[in-house]
C-alpha cells in the first residue's frame, strides 16, 4: 500500500493506557531533514476523532520517517483519559483513572453534599465524608488540607485502609513514582489510591484540595464502597454486548410471596392492568434527569438497540434490571387463543366469568434497560431512535408482515420507555408509578394519574399492612396509548 496516498490512521489505545504514563525531562531537540506525511486522520474504535487542543483549535497528526506523532492532550481527550503538564520538570502525565463529569451533581442528589468550589477546608471535606459514610468516616485533620491528606481520609472511609497498610516503603515509592511530592504519613495511602484508581496521577498531592478534585475523589470513594451507580458499562464499550448477554443469562423469574399474591389479586380484580416485581439489588442508581428506562423481554432486541445508539453517537451508562411481569396484552387479535404467544411470554389466563378482560393475561421475565446519557440532548434523541427503528406502525406494515423501513428484532406496537422527570421533546405523557415495598422487593404498577386513588384503596383493602408510594413518571406516546386502551398506530 502506498503510505503517502493513505490519510487514514486507525488507532485503538484504550487498553494501552492502563496506568499513569510519565514522559521524563525532554531530550535535546535534534534537527534533521524528515519526510513528513501530514493530514492523517485518527479513528478510535472505528470512529473518526476531531482532535483539538486545550483551546479548542484543531491539531494535526503527522508521520515522519516511520513514526506517527499524536498530540497528547487531544488523544487523551479522545480516549477519555486525563492529562497534565509539569513545566518545571518537563513531564507529561496521562492517566486513565475515571473522570465523572457529573460527580458534584451525583453527590448532591444521593448524599446531600453541596457542590464545593475554590479551596476546600478540612471541615467542609470532613462533613461530606460523614454525609456519605456516616459517623464512622475517617476524617482528615489539619488546618491546611492537602490533596494527599484528603486521599488518606477517603481511603480509610471507603474500606481500603487494610490495603494501604500492606504497602511497604519500597512498594509505595514504586506506585507513586512521578506523582510529585507526597508527605510520608500519606504515602502508602496515596499509593493504594493510585493503584485502585481512587486517585488520579494528574493531581498535585502536596497542593490544597480544590472543589473539583474533592468531588472526583469523593465520587471515586463512593464507587469503591458500592454506594454509587450500579451498571454494566457504556454504550460505547466494545464489550457491552457480551456484558448484556452475560447479565441476561443470569436472570430468572423471581417473586416475593406477599407482593406476588397482591399483584395477582389487583390484576384479576381489575384494579390494575399489569404489574412488575423488582429486586433492589439491581437498582442502577442513575441521575434521573439524564436517564431513560426502556422495557423489553428479548435481549437481542436490547443489544440491537444499543448498537443503534452507538452508531448514532449517543453514549450512555447501561444497566439491566430484571423484573417478573404480568399484564393484559392488548396486542392479540384473538383474545381467546390459548396458543397465542408474543416473544416468549406465557399465557396465564384469559377472560373469565368474573371479569371481562380486554386482552389475555400474560407473564414474562422482562428487563428494564436503564440508560444514563451523557447529555440531556442525547437523552431527548432516544425517542426518535425508537420511533424509527423499534416501533411498529400499521402504515409501514407489508402484506407479508414485514415492515418498510425495516425494524430491529422483536419491535413492538407499544414499546415502553419512561423518564422520572419531564422530557421536552417527543410526545411524553405524565403518568404515575404506584410502588409497594416489601423488604428488598417492590411491586410497580403504572397507571393514569386519575387512577392512583382507586389503586391505593385497592391495595389498602387487599393488604392493609402495606403502603402505596405514588411517583411521577413520564412515558412515551405508544405506552400512553396502551394505558388509555387506544390502538391507533
Amino acid at each position: 500500500m502506498n503510505k503517502k496516498a493513505s490519510r487514514v490512521l486507525s488507532v485503538s489505545l484504550a487498553t494501552a493506557l492502563t496506568a499513569t504514563l510519565v514522559i521524563p525531562a525532554a531530550a535535546d531537540l535534534i534537527k534533521k531533514d524528515l519526510s513528513v506525511d501530514a493530514g492523517l486522520s485518527v479513528y478510535v474504535d472505528g470512529k473518526k476523532q476531531e482532535l483539538r487542543d486545550a483551546g479548542g483549535a484543531a491539531v494535526d497528526v503527522f508521520a515522519a520517517d516511520g513514526t506517527t506523532y499524536l498530540p497528547v492532550r487531544a488523544m487523551s481527550n479522545a480516549l477519555g483519559a486525563q492529562v497534565s503538564y509539569d513545566a518545571e520538570n518537563y513531564r507529561v502525565y496521562v492517566d486513565t483513572a475515571p473522570v465523572d463529569e457529573k460527580a458534584a451533581d451525583y453527590l448532591k442528589a444521593y448524599f446531600g453534599v453541596e457542590p464545593m468550589t475554590g479551596t476546600v477546608s478540612a471541615d467542609v471535606f470532613n462533613a461530606a465524608l460523614v454525609k456519605i459514610f456516616g459517623e464512622d468516616a475517617k476524617t482528615a485533620v489539619g488546618a491546611g488540607l492537602t490533596v494527599a491528606q484528603a486521599v488518606k481520609a477517603a481511603v480509610e472511609s471507603c474500606g481500603l485502609r487494610e490495603l494501604a497498610l500492606t504497602y511497604s516503603a519500597e512498594k509505595s515509592a514504586a506506585s507513586t513514582a512521578g506523582a510529585g511530592k507526597i508527605e510520608a504519613g500519606c504515602l502508602p495511602y496515596v499509593a493504594a489510591a493510585l493503584d485502585t484508581s481512587l486517585a488520579s496521577g494528574t493531581w498535585s498531592f502536596d497542593s490544597g484540595l480544590t472543589g473539583e478534585v474533592a468531588a472526583q475523589l469523593l465520587m471515586n470513594a463512593v464507587n469503591i464502597a458500592g454506594k454509587g451507580r450500579n451498571y454494566l458499562g457504556n454504550v460505547s464499550d466494545p464489550d457491552i454486548y457480551q456484558k448484556l448477554q452475560s447479565a441476561y443469562s443470569s436472570f430468572t423469574l423471581f417473586d416475593d410471596g406477599t407482593l406476588k399474591d397482591l399483584g395477582d389479586t389487583l390484576l384479576f380484580d381489575g384494579a390494575i392492568t399489569g404489574y412488575n416485581l423488582k429486586y433492589d439489588g439491581y437498582d442502577a442508581k442513575f441521575l434521573p434527569e439524564y436517564t431513560m428506562t426502556y422495557v423489553n423481554s428479548d435481549i437481542l432486541h436490547g443489544i440491537q438497540l444499543i448498537a443503534l445508539l452507538n452508531a448514532a453517537g449517543l453514549d450512555a451508562k447501561v444497566q439491566l434490571e430484571p423484573k417478573s411481569s404480568m399484564w393484559l396484552n392488548t396486542d392479540y387479535e384473538d383474545k381467546t387463543d390459548p396458543e397465542a404467544q408474543d416473544g416468549g411470554v406465557a399465557v396465564v389466563g384469559s377472560a373469565n366469568d368474573k371479569k371481562d378482560f380486554y386482552g389475555l393475561v400474560v407473564s414474562a421475565l422482562e428487563y428494564d434497560m436503564q440508560l444514563e446519557f451523557d447529555t440531556i440532548a442525547d437523552k431527548e434523541a432516544f425517542d426518535a431512535i425508537v420511533e424509527q427503528y423499534a416501533k411498529k406502525y400499521k402504515v409501514n406494515q407489508n402484506e407479508d408482515g414485514t415492515f418498510t423501513p425495516s425494524l430491529i428484532r422483536n419491535s413492538e406496537w407499544h414499546p415502553v420507555y419512561t423518564s422520572d422527570v419531564p422530557v421536552s421533546t417527543g410526545d411524553f405523557q405524565h403518568i404515575r408509578d404506584n410502588v409497594i415495598h416489601s423488604g428488598s422487593y417492590t411491586l410497580h404498577s403504572n397507571s393514569l394519574a386519575d387512577q392512583t386513588a382507586s389503586i391505593t384503596a385497592a391495595v389498602k383493602k387487599a393488604a392493609p399492612e402495606l403502603e402505596t408510594q405514588v411517583n411521577d413518571l413520564y412515558c412515551c406516546a405508544a405506552f400512553y396509548r396502551y394505558l388509555t386502551a387506544s390502538r391507533e398506530d
